[in-house]
Order: structure tokens, then sequence, then C-alpha cells
């Protein structure tokens, strides 16, 4: 049975749970630390992680999937340390180190979270039939969309849980909520860059969506995504009007 992950996809998915952990951890809310509260509240928010950046991934491997194509895991890494300065062969991990420093010097209160980048790549045999035999922009902005969007529906369905149990699923909602954001940054080769260079009306529709949803799914679920739904569509439609008349 073919394997979902490669080996290196393993490996930097491990590694970016771990980071993300250690962010999302740091600070456990307590007044006084205790070690051993701190450690709990550590392996809660790693079981949390481990959701919600497997499902986002396999969301984004099945949508490029139907785009015959494939998608794999990568830790964001810059190659280049300055304009007109040399490239670096295997590149450093630019947003694993701004995740640390964004979460030791706010001591937890800040958050970093575009540590991973998605390299896609077509079955170009697969893709004959297609009108365009290589993925296109608009492609790549929407199977980066499809992942985007997942974290939203993710915690919708984790504040459901909670809710029929009884359990504060808060924690879960803010963890998928600050890996879409960061994710939407359009830079470099973010997913929020394939996005905003792909389609700018879909990057404004899926910001605006994740915004308005993340903030308003806490207090009512489905009017929260309906209404978001609605920011959105008015958003991505006063652009368009803009450009275009």
């Amino acid at each position: 049975m073919k394997k979902i992950f490669a080996k290196r996809e393993e490996i930097n998915l491990l590694i970016s749970i771990l980071v993300l952990t250690f962010v999302f951890g740091f600070d456990d809310g307590s007044k006084i630390f205790v070690l051993t509260n701190w450690l709990l509240n550590l392996i809660k928010i790693f079981f949390l992680v481990v959701i919600a950046i497997l499902f986002r991934e396999l969301i984004i491997k099945y949508f490029a999937k139907r785009h015959d194509a494939t998608s794999e895991y990568e830790l964001w890494r810059m190659k280049k340390m300055w304009f007109g300065g040399g490239n670096l062969t295997k590149g450093f991990p630019f947003g694993i180190i701004l995740a640390l420093i964004f979460t030791i010097f706010s001591q937890g209160k800040l958050f970093f979270t575009a540590i991973g980048i998605h390299s896609l790549t077509e079955y170009k045999i697969a893709r004959l039939g297609r009108k365009h035999p290589t993925l296109n922009y608009f492609e790549e902005a929407q199977i980066a969309s499809a992942g985007i969007i997942s974290s939203l529906f993710l915690a919708v369905a984790g504040l459901l849980i909670g809710r029929i149990f009884g359990i504060n699923m808060n924690y879960f909602v803010n963890i998928n909520f600050f890996i879409a954001l960061f994710n939407m940054l359009p830079f470099s080769n973010l997913d929020g860059a394939k996005i905003f260079f792909g389609s700018l009306i879909m990057y404004i529709f899926v910001l605006v969506f994740i915004i308005v949803g993340f903030i308003i799914i806490k207090f009512t679920i489905f009017f929260g995504l309906i209404l978001a739904f609605l920011a959105a569509c008015i958003a991505a439609f006063i652009y368009f009007y803009k450009i275009n008349f």
C-alpha cells in the first residue's frame, strides 16, 4: 500500500508539529510556573496540533489529486539572506526561526505559524486531456485555499464535539485560526502567495471568510458560517466592482 506521506514529508511534519506545539503551549495561562502542569498542557497541545496539521495536509493532498497533481509538505526555507546576496544551498528555516523568536520574546503571547509550504507537482500524463497540461496559478490557488478553509471547518467540528461532550475547545479553535491566518501571508512561496497571485478575488474571499468565521463561530456556529460567507462574498464583489467599473 502506498504511503500517504513520503519519508521526508514525515520528518518535516514532525518538526513542524513539535515547533507549533512549543509555540502554542509555551504559555499555559498559569500565573505561577509549575513544570508538571506545563508539561501536561504541552501534551494536550501536541495532540491538538497533530489533528490540525494532519487534517489540513490530507485535504490539500486530496484536492491536489483532483487536479491530477501531488502535494509535498516542506519547511519554509529562505535561500537568499538579502537582496543581491548569494544563495544558500539548503536555505535556513525562516518560518521556524520567526516562530521561535515571536514565542520566546513575547513569552507565548504572540504567535507566528507559517513554517511550512507545499510543493505542487502535476502528473503530466494524467493531465494530457486538460486545457493546461501543467498546473496554472489559479489551480494552485484552489488547492491552497482548500487547505486554509479546512482549518475553519475543522475548528467548527471541534466546537460541535466540545459542546456535545461539554469540553472547552477554544484552544483548538485558536490553533486552527492562527495556522490558517499566517499561512495566508502573500509572501515567498507560502500558501497565501499561491492564492494571492493565482486569484486576488479568491484571496480576498478566503481571507475575509476565515477571519470573520473564526471570530463568530465561538458564539454561533451555523449563523457564524453564513455571516462569514456573506461577508466574504460582499468583500470579493466590492473588489470585482472596483476593478471592472
